[in-house]
């Protein structure tokens, strides 16, 4: 077998070929080299916390101290000027474009009142002005009522349990629920790993012989929306909050 610079000396351009193809492999590992430090500097960075953050700590501003890019990114939900036909951020009253609506919810609340969702900053906002939760001086609704929306819910069902919190009265825990869905509905302040902060979630696998910590961190990703963007009724006199999930996941 001929050298490799005899070979290269009877066809140049397989030296060209050669030296084009190191470079891109070198190019290719040095890109690859580059994102792997780039990974681990944001591992790293993710633990480096300027303040600390309480357990139960509602506020997101406090939040966004750590995490400024991520703060910027949520206040973006006060944005309410964008609209399509499929909803977008302005508040639509479903009951005027809708009007069969008030027929088919006889008998719920709903049938007084039912609005798009505005952006998460707006859940308290929003779920106080509502008519379904009554007017100023009367509310009929129980507790569980505030259960999607507020950062302020997971610290008040720690400290009064979670059956207590949802038979008590909405309008009694009004002065406790005053920050909006946001960052601690979904993350440990520790570590930043995603958790679920609603017990009726965790509960609805549970029965289905499901533990929450066996999934993975992509479908966590689902399920931190799905503990509050779900189908749910209020259980017995206490109003517990259940998701029905016992026997499957059809009408049928």
């Amino acid at each position: 077998m001929k050298p490799i610079s005899e070979i290269i000396k009877d066809k140049p351009w397989l030296g060209w070929l050669l030296f084009i193809g190191t470079a891109v492999v070198v190019f290719l590992l040095g890109l690859l080299a580059s994102s792997i430090i780039e990974r681990r500097t944001e591992s790293i960075y993710t633990l480096q916390m300027l303040k600390p953050i309480a357990e139960w700590e509602p506020r997101n501003e406090v939040w966004g101290e750590n995490f400024p890019r991520e703060y910027e990114s949520y206040l973006k939900t006060l944005n309410i000027d964008f609209a399509s036909k499929h909803g977008g951020a302005k508040m639509i009253d479903y009951l005027e474009k809708y009007p069969e609506l008030v027929v088919l919810w006889a008998g719920y609340a709903f049938s007084k009142d039912y609005n798009q969702g505005r952006g998460h900053a707006y859940a308290v906002e929003d779920v106080r002005k509502t008519l379904r939760t009554g007017d100023n001086t009367f509310s009929p609704q129980p507790a569980t009522c505030w259960t999607c929306k507020s950062t302020d819910v997971p610290r008040m069902m720690n400290k009064m349990g979670t059956e207590n919190f949802y038979k008590a009265k909405w309008k009694d825990l009004g002065p406790e629920i005053v920050n909006p869905i946001g960052c601690q509905d979904c993350h440990d302040p520790k570590t930043m790993n995603l958790r679920i902060t609603r017990p009726a979630l965790i509960e609805a696998f549970q029965r289905q012989g499901k533990d929450i910590k066996s999934f993975s961190r992509q479908e966590m990703r689902s399920l931190v929306c799905a503990q509050c963007h779900v189908e749910y009724y209020f259980k017995g006199e206490g109003k517990y909050l259940t998701f029905p999930w016992d026997k499957g996941f059809s009408a049928d």
